[in-house]
């Protein structure tokens, strides 16, 4: 899935992976080559880098209290949580997660956690705002 069609048409919602060509829609030889090049490029600035920078705020899944129904997995626009099938549980890959939460939105037991967004943070900023 592309992040946006117009302003960024090589990149995908996945942090480094890029489409070009016909994955993304029917295109002619020279068009493909263009985005082929685009895409390639993007790469290089990625690869280039000493070091790269992950998001703060990432999920984490509590093992103990995870009932292994996957909502998590059918809803992250990332693809960052997948199940285990040998624990029974899902886990997060902290590289593909970007925080948005609708995982931990979704979790009937409450097992996933939205780091930096606890209950009572969350709660605190809503206080805060009403107070104004």
């Amino acid at each position: 899935m592309e992040r946006h069609p117009k302003l960024a048409p090589l990149s995908t919602m996945s942090e480094g992976v890029f489409i070009a060509g016909v994955c993304q829609s029917p295109k002619d030889i020279p068009d493909t080559v263009a985005q082929a090049n685009g895409a390639a490029a993007e790469a290089l600035t990625i690869v280039s880098r000493e070091k790269m920078e992950l998001e703060a705020t990432t999920a984490m899944v509590n093992p103990a209290s995870c009932c292994g129904c996957q909502n998590c997995v059918r809803v992250c626009p990332y693809g960052a949580p997948s199940f285990n099938y040998d624990k029974g549980v899902s886990e997060i890959n902290e590289a593909l997660c970007k925080g948005c939460g609708l995982c931990a939105s979704v979790c009937p037991t409450s097992a996933i956690i939205a780091r930096h967004f606890t209950n009572e943070q969350v709660l605190a900023e809503i206080e805060g705002l009403m107070e104004f």
